[in-house]
């Protein structure tokens, strides 16, 4: 009797445990963020907000286009300074082609697709494609211009 019911929870474990995970907005944010602020450490800025628009997910693909709020709490210069980056450096072109040279404090909402893809029941961002030129939003006082 006793080895029955051990075997009954492990069975249960193991089926619990091996239930894909569902494609929701919790986890396309979650996604997101952690890869957000994984690009540099220390962060360049902060993830405010991730708010999803739409979603669409098959068995091992999903979509999701989402509004991604950052605030920098740096200028680009200072950035670029602090992290010793020269002009054609690839870190220095992937700031500045992905975020402008920011001013400190400055907000930006990027509007993007990202595809995602299941592997070994896992969610992955796969790629991403900007839908429409990032919202500026200078920080309170100031004036700043886009390059």
């Amino acid at each position: 009797m006793k080895k029955l019911v051990i075997l009954t929870v492990c069975a249960l474990l193991i089926s619990c445990s091996s239930k894909p995970i569902p494609f929701t907005d919790y986890l396309v944010k979650n996604l997101l963020r952690d890869n957000l602020e994984a690009l540099a450490s220390p962060p360049i800025f902060k993830v405010e907000d991730i708010t999803v628009r739409t979603i669409e997910s098959g068995e091992t693909t999903g979509m999701a286009t989402a509004d991604v709020r950052l605030r920098f709490p740096e200028d680009f210069d200072t950035v670029v300074s602090l992290r010793r980056l020269e002009p054609f450096n690839i870190a220095y072109l992937q700031y500045k082609s992905s975020f402008g040279k920011f001013s400190a404090g400055e907000s930006q909402v990027h509007h993007a697709e990202y595809q995602f893809e299941r592997r070994d029941g896992k969610w992955f961002i796969v790629g991403s494609r900007a839908i429409s030129a990032p919202e500026i939003f200078p920080a309170a006082g100031s004036q700043t211009t886009q390059e």
